[in-house]
């Protein structure tokens, strides 16, 4: 390997998947604004320990790495409703970490956790760490097809649980809020519960999906590059409980050795564009998924929950199977330059499709251009069309969306590296 390899592979990725429409519903890529952090050797290497206000002579000169951590936290407090955030988690699973250990933590008895299995929408990391740290892990009762939770039957569950409960709310297929009064009425007060938003937290900041922390939560956390534009280095823990608070920082400084200052400055960034767009974002985002959603299904396509109304967040699951299997969905789609999640779905006996329309609003896409998009869907995946059937709608799609990829300067770059015409779909 050399620089000049690395460097022309990257290029070639760069422009290639900048050439694509993702509709990826965990991925969210920063603007070009927010990746500024990430060409600064200020932010990038350096260490920032420290608290606001307070010189530490360990770590000389940080002091305004420190107070934009502290700054970031109140502002995406005020966005989450939240008074205590905590930012040191380095990803949505790393708050996982830290969410865990300090909800978990009770003198002498074993706690019980309560999340939803993988199966019914889960994340599939929750059960696996829970039993590493030798919590006892149960499946939460839930309808895998809606993601309804069973009140009656998580209030016997609770009743029998033994030591400390835990409910850990993870659902990674997020498509409907969950009914946390009615959660929180079945399991009691003493019970603690975690909401993690991984997925939805853009659209909770902006004021559209549900209130976790106002409905019965506990705590509010995860990752912030899904519906939440920042950076994927970076997750959060949020809560209006102060002893709470306290846990969580001490078993994040426990787990976590340094939260990385660039991470923190882009979610800075992702977190002031926040609290310029967060409610028409969101409003414009679950207005998108629904809209795919209906045409989708006009188009011949199998929606599920269509009797729910499809999706109330960014996300949406296609039932493909009837049609062809999910891999050959994708590749479909990929070749015409569309990138899909080919994936298990909850309910389903075969895999499906998970399409999350979060990513392509933010560069732009309205109700026009999905009206566009869902044709070509429809075009691709009904019709079975060749690609060159869709060729001039795609290409009308990307000109309209404002990316933030430097494609010229990547183009340019290659040719540099190879005389022959760049050719990527």
């Amino acid at each position: 390997m050399n620089t000049f390899d690395i460097l022309e592979q990257l290029a070639r990725y760069e422009v290639g998947t900048s050439r694509r429409l993702h509709l990826i519903a965990s991925e969210n890529p920063l603007d070009s604004d927010t990746r500024v952090p990430y060409m600064l050797a200020g932010t990038l290497a350096r260490y920032a320990f420290g608290e606001p206000g307070q010189p530490n002579w360990a770590w000389p000169g940080r002091e305004t790495l420190i107070d934009l951590e502290a700054d970031t936290a109140a502002a995406l407090g005020a966005l989450l409703g939240a008074d205590h955030v905590n930012l040191r988690p380095t990803s949505g699973l790393s708050a996982m970490t830290v969410a865990l250990s300090a909800l978990a933590e009770h003198a002498g008895d074993r706690a019980t956790v309560l999340s939803l299995a993988e199966s019914d929408g889960g994340h599939g990391s929750t059960g696996f760490m829970a039993r590493r740290f030798g919590l006892d892990w149960q499946r939460m009762p839930a309808d895998p097809r809606t993601g309804v939770v069973d009140l009656d039957a998580l209030a016997r569950q609770a009743r029998s649980a033994r030591g400390p409960l835990v409910l850990y709310l993870d659902a990674f297929m997020a498509r409907f809020p969950f009914d946390l009064t009615g959660i929180r009425g079945a399991v009691g007060d003493s019970a603690l519960i975690h909401y993690d938003g991984s997925h939805p937290l853009g659209l909770i900041a902006g004021g559209r999906f549900q209130n976790p922390l106002a409905e019965g939560a506990d705590s509010l956390g995860g990752s912030v590059h899904k519906t939440w534009p920042g950076p994927v280095g970076k997750g959060i823990i949020a809560t209006n409980d102060s002893a709470l608070a306290s846990r969580f920082d001490t078993h994040a400084a426990g787990w976590i050795s340094h939260h990385h200052p660039a991470d923190l400055a882009a979610l800075a960034l992702s977190t002031a564009w926040m609290e310029q767009h967060a409610g028409d974002y969101a409003t414009a985002v679950i207005a998108n998924a629904v809209q795919l959603a209906d045409e989708l299904a006009d188009g011949g396509l199998s929606i599920c929950a269509d009797d729910r109304g499809a999706t109330a967040s960014h996300q949406v699951w296609v039932d493909i199977a009837p049609i062809c299997p999910a891999p050959v969905a994708a590749q479909r789609l990929y070749d015409a330059g569309i990138v899909v999640n080919a994936i298990a779905i909850p309910g389903l006996a075969e895999p499906g499709l998970r399409l999350g329309v979060q990513e392509l609003t933010r560069w732009g896409l309205d109700r026009d251009g999905m009206t566009v998009l869902t044709w070509v869907l429809t075009q691709l995946l009904v019709h079975n069309a060749a690609t060159a059937v869709v060729a001039p709608q795609m290409e009308a799609l990307r000109t309209g969306l404002t990316l933030p990829e430097d494609r010229h300067g990547l183009e340019g770059f290659l040719r540099a590296c190879d005389p022959q015409e760049v050719s990527v779909a």
